[in-house]
Order: C-alpha cells, then sequence, then structure tokens
C-alpha cells in the first residue's frame, strides 16, 4: 500500500524467544490468534502436515521464508546456537556407536513448571535430552510427565488440534466421547505441577558428567590421570558410560519414565567412586564390591579367543580390570592382553569391513614380521641360539602378543609342524619354573614394540608361501659353483641353506628337508670358504627372489635394530 504497510502480513508478530523450541513458537503463535497449530498452518497456506517433533521442525525450517513473510520473524532464532548441555548428548549418541550397544531412545523435551510460568510458555531446546537435568535457574529436577494424565509433552500429535494455552496439557484424557467432534483433553496446568529440589549429590554427578562430556567433545589432547593411567578425556567419558551401562543398563536409564533420573545420578556416582581411586587395584576392589567389571560380562571379559574382538572395550576400563588381576592370568592371557606394557589392553575389536580385506589388525605382531625361528641373540639370556626348538616357541609367543590367534593358526601360518602347537606352553612352563618368565615376557613384550616401531624390510611370511622346494632347487641348479666347494657343500645342502637364510627359518622343520645342515658339515668351513658360501647363497637368492614373484624388496637377511 502506499503507506508502507503490507496486507498480506499478518498484525500481530510473535518472535521467538532465545533457545525455544520451533514447535512451541507455532503453539505460541496459534495460541495469540485463538487457534490451533494445524489451523495455524493451514492459514498460512503451508500443506497440513501430522508427524513428529523432530519432522515438524524440519517441515517449519523448510518453510521459514514464507513463515518470516507472513508472521515476521522466522521459527527459530536468527544465532540458532546449541545449547551449553548438548556436549553430552552429542557424546552419548557418539558412544552407542562406537560401542555398539544398540539405538538409544529418543530424545524426551522435558519441562520446568517455574520456567513456564515465567516465559508465557516456551519450551526450550535445552529440555529435549536423553540424559535427565536440572534447570539451572531455579535448581529443580525437569519433569518428564504431566502429573495428571502421566502423558510425555509432544509425545503426540494431538497438541496440534487443541487451542489451549502452552502451559495446558492438551492430551487425551479419561473416558472419550463416542463421538469424534469432541475430545475429552487433560487440561492440567502444567505451570502448577510439584517440582523436587536438586541434592547436592545428583547435581555434583550430573555437573561432572556434563564437564566430561565437554572435555570429550572439545578433543582434548591433555591426557586425565585416572586410576594411575594416563587416558584421553573420550575414553575417561566412555568409561563412565560403560560403568553406567553395566550397572543399570543404559537404554533402560535413558527411557522416559519417573525413575531414570534417580537412577543414572545414582550409577554416575558409583563410576566416579570407581574411577576417582589412585590406583587400578583400588578401584577393581570397589568395582568387585558393586558387582561391576565382571570378568564374564560384556564390558570387560577376560577371554583369550575370537571372542574379545566382538565388541569394542574402553581401554581404560580394561587396564584396570587386567592390571588388578596381572598376577592370576594365565600366560596366554599376558600375552593377549599385553600385561608387561605400560597399560595392558584388549586386542582391536573386529573392524565392519570384511575381514578378508585386512591384511593386518593394529595392537599385534603381523606374521610378515616374525621369522620361523627368532633372530639368534634375540632372547640369549633366556634361550640358547642352539636351542632351535626354544627359538621357534619364542616366535609362536612373539605371534600371540596382542592377539586371539590360536596356537594351532600360528603354528600353520609359521610353517612349523601342527606338533609345535603344544611346545609354547611346555618353554613357558619350564621358564615359569626357573623364575624367568617375568622378564622373558617383558622383553617379547620389548621386541613387539620394536617391531612396531621399526618393521622388518622382509616379509617373512609371504616368503615362507613363496619358497617351494622345486623353486628352491631351480634357483640351486642355476648358478656356477667353484670346483673347490664340490666336496665342502653339494647342491642339496646349499638349497637347504638357501632356504633357511631366504625365509628366516630352520630345515629341521620343514617336511621336505628334516635335515640338520651341522650334521654334514664333517669339517669346519675357513673363513674364505665361508665367504664363497654366503656369495652362492646370495647369486641363488637373487634367483630365487624372481621365481618367486618378489613377494618383498627387502634384503636377504634382516635384524632387529
Amino acid at each position: 500500500m502506499a503507506g508502507g504497510y503490507d496486507i498480506s502480513r499478518w498484525p500481530i508478530t510473535v518472535a521467538p524467544l532465545p533457545d525455544e523450541l520451533p514447535v512451541s513458537w507455532l503453539w505460541r503463535v496459534a495460541n495469540r490468534y485463538g487457534m490451533t497449530p494445524a489451523a495455524t498452518l493451514t492459514a498460512l497456506g503451508l500443506p497440513q502436515v501430522n508427524a513428529s517433533v523432530p519432522r515438524l521442525e524440519a517441515y517449519l525450517r523448510r518453510h521459514a521464508d514464507a513463515l518470516a513473510a507472513a508472521l515476521g520473524t522466522q521459527p527459530f532464532p536468527v544465532d540458532d546456537l546449541p545449547s551449553s548441555d548438548g556436549a553430552l548428548e552429542v557424546e552419548l549418541e557418539r558412544y552407542a556407536v562406537d560401542y555398539r550397544i544398540g539405538r538409544l531412545p529418543a530424545a524426551t523435551i522435558r519441562f520446568c513448571p517455574q520456567c513456564l510460568a515465567v516465559s508465557g510458555g516456551a519450551w526450550l531446546r535445552s529440555w529435549r535430552r536423553r540424559t535427565p537435568a536440572a534447570c539451572p535457574a531455579h535448581e529443580v529436577q525437569l519433569l518428564v510427565r504431566c502429573p495428571e494424565c502421566g502423558a510425555v509433552p509432544f509425545s503426540r500429535s494431538i497438541w496440534m488440534t487443541a487451542a489451549t494455552r502452552p502451559w495446558i496439557c492438551p492430551q487425551l484424557a479419561g473416558q472419550q466421547p463416542p463421538s469424534r467432534r469432541r475430545r475429552n483433553r487433560c487440561g492440567y496446568d502444567l505451570r502448577q505441577a510439584p517440582t523436587s529440589p536438586l541434592g547436592a549429590l545428583e547435581a555434583d554427578a550430573l555437573d561432572r558428567l556434563h564437564t566430561t562430556a565437554e572435555a570429550a567433545a572439545a578433543h582434548s589432547l591433555e591426557p586425565v590421570d585416572v586410576a594411575g593411567f594416563g587416558v584421553a578425556a573420550r575414553d575417561h567419558l566412555d568409561a563412565i558410560f560403560e560403568l553406567i551401562d553395566e550397572d543399570s543398563d543404559l537404554t533402560q536409564v535413558l527411557a522416559p519414565n519417573a525413575t531414570g533420573h534417580d537412577r543414572l545420578s545414582s550409577s554416575a556416582r558409583l563410576a566416579f567412586e570407581v574411577l576417582d581411586q589412585p590406583t587400578a587395584h583400588a578401584a577393581a576392589d570397589i568395582a568387585e564390591h558393586h558387582s561391576l567389571l565382571d570378568p564374564s560380562g560384556r564390558h570387560t571379559p577376560i577371554i583369550t579367543d575370537a571372542k574379545a574382538r566382538r565388541r569394542p572395550h574402553n581401554p581404560l576400563l580394561a587396564a584396570i580390570r587386567m592390571r588388578s588381576l596381572e598376577d592370576v592370568l594365565s600366560p596366554t592371557a599376558q600375552l593377549t592382553f599385553r600385561l608387561a606394557s605400560s597399560r595392558p589392553r584388549y586386542p582391536e575389536p573386529i573392524p565392519r569391513c570384511r575381514t578378508e580385506e585386512i591384511q593386518s589388525w593394529p595392537g599385534q605382531v603381523p606374521f610378515a614380521a616374525i621369522p620361523q625361528v627368532l633372530w639368534p641373540g634375540t632372547l640369549t639370556p633366556w634361550i640358547e641360539d642352539d636351542d632351535i626348538p626354544a627359538r621357534a616357541a619364542a616366535a609362536m609367543l612373539l605371534a600371540k602378543i596382542g592377539s586371539t590367534r590360536a596356537w594351532s593358526l600360528i603354528a600353520l601360518d609359521l610353517g612349523l609342524p601342527a606338533a609345535f602347537a603344544t611346545t609354547p606352553g611346555a618353554l613357558v612352563t619350564r621358564m615359569r619354573r626357573a623364575g624367568t618368565w617375568p622378564p622373558l615376557l617383558q622383553a617379547l613384550e620389548h621386541l613387539a614394540a620394536t617391531l612396531s616401531a621399526s618393521p622388518p624390510r622382509i616379509d617373512y611370511s609371504a616368503r615362507r608361501w613363496a619358497a617351494e622346494p622345486a623353486l628352491v632347487e631351480q634357483a640351486v641348479q642355476g648358478i656356477e659353483t667353484e670346483p673347490a666347494l664340490g666336496d665342502l657343500v653339494d647342491r642339496d645342502r646349499l638349497a637347504v641353506l638357501l632356504w633357511q637364510t631366504y625365509t628366516g627359518g630352520d630345515a629341521r622343520n620343514h617336511p621336505d628337508y628334516h635335515t640338520d645342515p651341522s650334521s654334514e658339515t664333517r669339517t669346519p668351513l675357513s673363513r674364505h670358504e665361508a665367504a664363497l658360501v654366503t656369495g652362492l647363497i646370495e647369486r641363488a637368492a637373487a634367483d630365487l627372489h624372481c621365481l618367486c614373484g618378489a613377494p618383498d624388496q627387502g634384503p636377504l637377511e634382516w635384524r632387529p635394530p
């Protein structure tokens, strides 16, 4: 119009309040014009929608421009910043995915009666949450249900057909008349709902829970000292969630019921009591007193087979549980859980991708880095270099560190006879009787860490599978030997030495050789003769490398740094 007025715009502007839900704003607009929310959308020329609160909010945002043109404002604040308490909700969703605990209950819109009275019926975004919380302004617990009818606000879309004030419960209640033209509604004034003050213990537990969630959401790199271990803030928060879940079942605690607040608070206090202990043994004692960290449960199970990989486990709780049991765990468990390291841990969980695409899982020594017989001098204080069976058993022990592989599988991939599956146990028994098992376990852990930091340039596993006796013989036959060496080293013995040098194994463990190379040497070789034999092996190894398809680009031999 000439005067500057827009006759298509509605005359009364109802601006959304800070932190207000878009559905709450729609309800207040409808109440101001004396209509139902559904009739308001129809009058605005928008298709009527009957959906849940999240879908209705997405619908309002999609038509934000039309609503702003008709009502003079958008259905949500322009700054639209997330709530300060949203970190806990976000971390809960992330935890449920990472730890595969299933789908969490949907967020529930709670309310503070006093805030409803002060704001004129505005429902806040900070009230929509899974975790029970308290009103920071009035220090009372947020309510979940209407005290009169027991309905959860906004749980059903019946509120869109009610021409009531936003603080009046619109849910259907009592005996309904046969005619659909009229419905009996609850009509309870939610501003008058009785509230309970927040106790000191509950306030402290919720405050610490929110503080820990904010540190985890910020990806804080500052380590947190918990029970003698330095862990990331996210692992600390996940440990709290795991203890709450073990104590009360997290999915049940977060369900919208009247007891959820008390259950969550008590379980959170119990989790903090466990994690506030100075040592792992003290934390485990408190946990055992409250039937937590069950060795046969799903959160901290003490199992060494593939079942341990089916579910991710919290590294902090794992370290506490295993450190407290380090004196009673079997040698196999000590290797699998890496008890000789500064922080014991579970093997890596089974990834979601196809397992055949995985070459080597983190946390364990790959077969490609382990020779059939450990390098000479590696464990000299405890295992002599001429004790070939013990060095082979030590290689199997190394392959068991951080792994759930079966002993038979380890023996198979190392190219050892099936009878070797019992050899590691015999070696451990011998070491335990001699009192040298703890230092040997520490040496194996150190060797595993060294191989992880400086992996070999040789793929021992590929060489063991590729170096067939026929190819080894072909490589040996293709070289020319010195006539002077004919009586000292024949081609059969040269083939045995070539296979041993190329694969890092011992011919006595090969089904096609079964030979002790030292028994065939009638007289020791001189330094010059030994150098000539080494040169022959290097020349034959180059041919064998090509015949085998060059499984790696490493040298003929390698030693740990």
